[in-house]
This record gives C-alpha cells, sequence and structure tokens, in this order.
C-alpha cells in the first residue's frame, strides 16, 4: 500500500496541487473570473513545473569480504577489519573502485579517482590514509614521534571542509574510543598520539596572535553550544559528527579559560590556530585560498618546518596530497590550483 501511495509521480502530483492551490488562494482567491481564466494555464506543462524525469544510477559492483582478500600489507588489512568489526566507515563488501584504490596506494601509485555521486570517493583517500598512518605508528614509532602533516586535504570550498570534518570525527574521532582501542591494540603502545586532524580555514578560531578575550569568548561558546546543551540534542550531534573529538573537552574548555590551547595525545582533533601551529596536526584539512596564506605568513612555518623535519627523517614518509573535487578546478582556477601545489612541494 505505501509504495503505491508514496511513488515519484503522486509525490509530484502532491507539490503540483499544493502549489495551485496556494496561487489560486493567495492570489485569484476573490476573483472567480480570473480564477476561471488562469486555472487552465496555471496547469499547463512548462508554466509552473515539468513532468518529473527520473533517473535510475547503476549499482557500483562490490566485492564480498573485499577487505580480506584485498592484496595489501596484513597490518592495514587488520586495522581496517577492525573498523569494520566497530562500524567505523569501512564495509567488508567494498566496490571495486575503493578496493583497487587501496591497492594502488599500497603499491606506491599515485591517483585519480572519477565515478559517480555518491559511490565513495571519500573512502578511496580515507582508508589507506589511516591505515598507513597507523601502520606508521606500529612499525616507526621514533618516526611518529616527530610532527608533521602527513595528508593534506585540499578542497575547493569550506561546506566541503565542514563535510569532512564530520567524517573524520566520525571514523577516528568517535565519542565511544573505537577507533582509539583499535589503534593501541595494534601499535601496543597506549602512550603514542591518536592520529590528529585539524581543520584550517578562515573559520577556524581565530586569526593572530593568542588573545585572553578571544580564548574566554570561545570557550564560553563551547561551554554553552557543547557542553550545557540537552543531552539528546548533544547524542544527535556526535552521531552527525558536529563536535569537537576532544578526549577531554571540558578540560580543554578550562585551558582555553586561562589562555591556554593545550592538546591531549587521545584527542583526535585540533580546534584553533593556535593549537596546530604549537601542536602539527598530521591530517590538515584546508582549502587553496587559505593554502596559499599559510605559505607566506610567518605565523604557519612552524607547521611547514615540522613537516620537512618529519619528511627529511625517512625515505619512506611521503606527504599525501589529497585533492577532492578536482573536476571543479577548471580554467585560470585549474592553473593556480597546480602551481600552488608546486610551490608546497618546493
Amino acid at each position: 500500500y505505501k509504495m503505491k501511495t508514496y511513488n515519484i509521480y503522486d509525490i509530484n502530483n502532491s507539490l503540483k496541487t499544493k502549489l495551485l492551490n496556494y496561487i489560486q488562494a493567495q492570489y485569484l482567491g476573490e476573483n472567480e473570473l480570473l480564477l476561471d481564466i488562469c486555472n487552465d494555464m496555471l496547469k499547463e506543462k512548462g508554466v509552473l513545473f515539468q513532468e518529473p524525469y527520473i533517473e535510475a544510477n547503476p549499482a557500483y559492483e562490490t566485492i564480498e569480504g573485499g577487505i580480506t582478500k584485498a592484496n595489501i600489507p596484513l597490518y592495514a588489512k587488520n586495522i581496517l577489519l577492525g573498523m569494520v568489526d566497530k562500524n567505523l566507515g569501512v564495509f567488508n563488501d567494498p566496490f571495486v573502485h575503493q578496493l583497487r584504490a587501496l591497492e594502488c596506494f599500497y603499491q606506491g601509485k599515485e591517483l585519480l579517482v572519477a565515478t559517480g555521486t555518491g559511490s565513495g570517493k571519500t573512502e578511496c583517500f580515507m582508508w589507506p590514509m589511516i591505515s598507513s598512518m597507523v601502520g606508521e605508528a606500529m612499525h616507526r614509532p621514533t618516526s611518529w614521534a616527530q610532527r608533521g602533516i602527513r595528508a593534506l586535504i585540499l578542497y575547493p570550498m569550506n561546506a566541503l571542509v565542514s563535510d569532512q570534518v564530520g567524517r573524520l570525527r566520525r571514523m577516528i574521532g568517535d565519542g565511544k574510543g573505537s577507533f582509539r582501542k583499535i589503534f593501541d591494540e595494534n601499535t601496543g603502545n597506549d602512550d603514542l598520539r591518536t592520529p590528529q586532524f585539524g581543520m584550517y580555514t578562515g573559520r577556524t578560531p581565530y586569526p593572530g596572535a593568542k588573545d585572553m578575550e578571544k580564548d574566554k569568548e570561545l570557550a564560553s561558546t563551547l561551554q554553552t553550544d557543547l557542553i550545557q546543551t540537552d543531552p539528546e540534542i548533544r547524542k544527535k550531534l556526535i552521531e552527525i559528527g558536529k563536535i569537537p573529538s576532544k578526549y577531554d573537552l571540558e578540560n580543554y574548555i578550562m585551558n582555553l579559560n586561562n589562555n591556554k590551547h593545550i592538546s591531549d595525545i587521545r584527542d583526535a582533533e585540533l580546534i584553533t590556530r593556535m593549537e596546530m601551529q604549537k601542536t602539527c596536526p598530521d591530517i590538515l584539512i584546508t582549502n587553496y585560498s587559505m593554502l596559499e596564506y599559510m605559505m607566506i605568513r610567518p605565523i604557519e612555518q612552524c607547521i611547514w618546518n615540522e613537516t620537512k623535519l618529519w619528511l627529511d627523517q625517512s625515505n619512506q614518509n611521503k606527504l599525501i596530497v589529497i585533492i577532492d573535487e578536482a573536476h571543479m578546478y577548471r580554467g585560470s582556477s585549474g592553473g593556480e590550483v597546480s602551481f600552488l601545489i608546486r610551490r608546497l612541494l618546493y
């Protein structure tokens, strides 16, 4: 019964009827003559609406038990299977292109992924990025101890940056600490820091040097909006990735009130610019405009200096540059971003 009632044509007809009723009541209701003249015209195709077009998207091919079958190092397989078990954004039956991207990454290849909307492109870089960082902490703890950007995720707009931050919060910064348990079990060392990410855009609080008043204002906002909010609302915000992934957010807020931007090794997320300048994140999420400023301004040079030290430490240390929504960089803007990446690597 529901399938007969809630199909695309019934929904379309319902919307058309509501729109017609609104126009007739709002503009024509008191004029019978005008209503009679306009009624047929308003129902004509192309005046207020078109007939719906239905697009059937093909189902992407999956590989049953693909993570288990993947041609990747055993440690990476174990990490990802642990994330499958904890429901942390990894699927045991991945799409073919997700598995190919994972395998190509571990073969040292550069990747270009082009596939349909909603087909899981983000997982194509998230899975290798996260598993390789845990692998570094497992096998080369001395290298892991050196701060530096391991992965730079570049977006064309802030809305996409925020979406990616939400995903990372749910994957490696989950409130239950599930990822941290996987990390500790695989590294065998609970004194190591969790892989840490930070959003560095114009929305990141706040530009310039540390300021006591701005710190207190930020602390007050976090306290009011996140700590003192209704428990049910807070639970929902965590589910959709809108709460910063701090191990102890209340303690972080208390430090902010004292003009201190302090990170815990169990924090998955770094929140403020000062925090990231002091404690370089492993994953930096930004846009191309901010990246350009960061390469010019003295205040952010500490981030690049740390990254250079990490890169110089070993030939195994390689910066992962992820350019998401690459199709949006066309014409002159594409040329600018191309030169920007060359400057970054230089």
